[in-house]
């Protein structure tokens, strides 16, 4: 496979080479590397920061973060995302956390974009800046999903498109599933958003759930299961629990994650129009059944065009984006990873 990259000594560079069943895009400066599989969703499989040498990402199963070959012993009426869940970076598209029908087409829990095959251009090779253009055609329905990718210095930025190929009108649901985790979320990290930020908690159905579910808040104060106020900036130790907060609609999209003891701050803003929602999960060591059987520490920031609902109530809710026949929508998304006294 031909590496289209230039080799340099010095500043920005870059690789495409494969690794563990992965076609991947390796981008690199001075603070980060950033590994992408064109093989599966352009799924970012490592963001590591060079400065401390560690990968912020939480990973699941190691079996599928290397892509082994697998056959499902069983047909599951979510789909086939949580299967190949590897932790990581993923795109979700065209339908968020529940399946749903559309138009007559069955569609899996977290959408089709995360599991399917992208394509790859490069678009700027300099010591100062690098720049790939991702794309893919979803099966099920007419749309291309269109990521260009640019790494300089210590900011990951994506400025995407949804372009809906057909003559028919499509509603659908987009985010991004950004899950941190290692030294990053440790206990004493902290969690920080906009004070006066508007959340609610979804009903999920988990018996080691920390919050009370259905609730409505300001940030950073939330009931939790047993009726006390706890404070959602706080990362507190493993405890056996896990629980969603649900922020939105947001006034400004900023989320930063902080953890003062390996001096990081890694901090997540987005385009508001596009994704006024950010599911933020949280597990402590909770969930003990399918798929992370209570041995796994790990938050979520993930910009979402609608709160946690199926694409059917997101329509309903008028909170599903709309591609008219021919018609583009735009987000764009930005990750900085920093150093801190």
């Amino acid at each position: 496979m031909r590496d289209p990259f230039s080799s340099r000594p010095v500043g920005h560079h870059g690789r495409k080479y494969l690794w563990e069943g992965h076609e991947i895009v390796e981008l690199n400066s001075a603070e980060l590397t950033v590994k992408v599989s064109l093989t599966r969703g352009a799924e970012i499989l490592e963001l590591r920061d060079k400065r401390k040498n560690l990968d912020l990402l939480w990973h699941n199963h190691e079996d599928i973060v290397r892509n082994r070959d697998f056959i499902s012993s069983r047909n599951s009426e979510f789909g086939n995302f949580l299967e190949h869940f590897s932790g990581g970076w993923q795109e979700v598209l065209p339908a968020a956390q529940y399946p749903v029908e559309y138009k007559g087409i069955k569609v899996g829990g977290h959408g089709e974009a995360a599991l399917l095959s992208w394509n790859f251009e490069l678009l700027r090779d300099s010591a100062e800046e690098l720049s790939v253009k991702l794309w893919v055609d979803l099966r099920l329905f007419p749309l291309r999903l269109t990521r260009i990718m640019t790494l300089i210095g210590q900011t990951l930025r994506f400025d995407e498109t949804v372009e809906n190929l057909g003559s028919e009108e499509i509603e659908f649901q987009w985010g991004q599933h950004l899950v941190l985790g290692g030294p990053l979320a440790d206990a004493g990290a902290e969690l920080l958003v906009d004070n006066g930020e508007r959340f609610e908690v979804p009903h999920y159905p988990s018996p080691t759930y920390r919050f009370e579910v259905n609730q409505e808040g300001i940030w950073p104060s939330i009931r939790t299961s047993s009726g006390e106020i706890a404070n959602l900036q706080q990362l507190p130790p493993n405890d056996g629990t896990d629980g969603h907060v649900i922020l939105g609609p947001m006034k400004n999209p900023d989320v930063s994650l902080i953890n003062k003891k390996i001096g990081l701050k890694a901090r997540m803003r987005w385009n508001v129009e596009t994704y006024p929602y950010c599911w933020i999960w949280m597990v402590w060591g909770g969930i003990k059944q399918y798929p992370l059987w209570g041995a796994h520490r790990l938050v979520t920031i993930e910009p979402f065009s609608s709160p946690v609902i199926s694409l059917t109530d997101a329509i309903t809710s008028n909170t599903a984006l709309v591609a008219k026949p021919g018609g583009i929508v735009s987000s764009w998304v930005e990750f900085s990873v920093s150093e801190i006294a």
